[in-house]
């Protein structure tokens, strides 16, 4: 991951992190892994930020971010996403002028 993607998942994580309704980021995969495992060698630092992917196809103009969170109970998960999706896209316009963005907001659970 490069420095400038390292800077851009820590933006978008704490942009999701300030809407209303999110509890958290979903862990992803690898930090499941190193829970489980006794030393985590393998894994590289920044090899995965929990939640957040962003990828741009090879041939695509447009970059992919998906987000996956846990939603608080007692919010609407559809409000919450169209909030996340919302407040993303807002600090994607004003952090990356001239980029094009395809947003994708998946709640994984509830707490």
């Amino acid at each position: 991951m490069s420095a400038s993607a390292d800077t851009m998942h820590g933006e978008l994580a704490d942009v999701v992190q300030e809407v209303p309704g999110v509890a958290f980021l979903a862990p992803g995969l690898r930090s499941r892994l190193r829970a489980l495992r006794a030393t985590s060698a393998l894994v590289r630092p920044g090899d995965d930020t929990s939640g957040i992917t962003v990828t741009t196809a090879r041939g695509d103009t447009r970059t992919t971010v998906e987000i996956r969170l846990i939603c608080r109970s007692g919010r609407r998960a559809l409000d919450t996403t169209r909030a996340v999706r919302e407040a993303v896209s807002r600090h994607l316009a004003t952090g990356y002028p001239g980029r094009e963005f395809r947003i994708i907001v998946t709640v994984t659970g509830v707490t």
